[in-house]
């Protein structure tokens, strides 16, 4: 009899403990997108890793950033997941850190002595998560994008003082500028979620 409960309550918790499901769970997502905007259309890659609590998701995301100027945007994600089917609508938000990484292409169209500066970077949108199985889903999403960055340079001007018997010759006056890049982009994302 004592045989009979204790193979009655360890099938009891073996059951329990297979239906529970686990309240922290880790997922990796990998997109590639398409950024369109006003200056024309460029690629981006991303990879994001967090934990995921029910319908929530938190998570670090890298990325490369390919428009306009190539950028490295590392941000935080964070997810709500809408359904109680397998298939869910979600909605996402990105903020942090763009790293300028300008390539020797695009370093050709300035000046030498240009710098670029690290900015704001931002996306935000909805999307369909589709389950492939239990731990794979297939992702697409619709979003809005937004990049900053800074770029500085000196700008060499000449200044000729009035001519008299102190005259010391022309001076070299060097100011520095600057320029403000904002970039509004309408982005699309297919990713794999594991």
């Amino acid at each position: 009899m004592l045989f009979v409960i204790l193979i009655m309550i360890v099938g009891i918790v073996s059951a329990q403990q297979m239906n529970s499901v686990k309240p922290w769970q880790y997922h990796s997502i990998n997109n590639v997108g398409l950024l369109e905007g006003e200056t024309g259309s460029a690629f981006q890659l991303q990879t994001i890793n967090g934990v995921n609590n029910k319908s929530w998701f938190a998570g670090v995301g890298l990325g490369l950033d390919f428009y306009r100027l190539r950028t490295i945007p590392l941000f935080a994600d964070f997810r709500k997941e809408f359904g109680k089917n397998n298939n869910k609508i979600f909605i996402y938000s990105d903020f942090g850190i763009n790293f300028s990484w300008v390539t020797d292409q695009q370093k050709m169209n300035y000046f030498q002595n240009d710098k670029f500066h690290n900015g704001f970077y931002g996306d935000w949108g909805l999307g369909y998560k589709v389950m492939v199985n239990r731990k794979n889903n297939f992702l697409l999403s619709l979003g809005y994008s937004y990049k900053k960055t800074v770029e500085t340079y000196t700008n060499n001007q000449i200044y000729f003082p009035p001519a008299n018997f102190n005259d010391p010759g022309s001076q070299l006056n060097d100011q520095e500028q600057k320029i403000n890049y904002s970039f509004n982009r309408l982005t699309i994302k297919i990713g794999w979620e594991f």
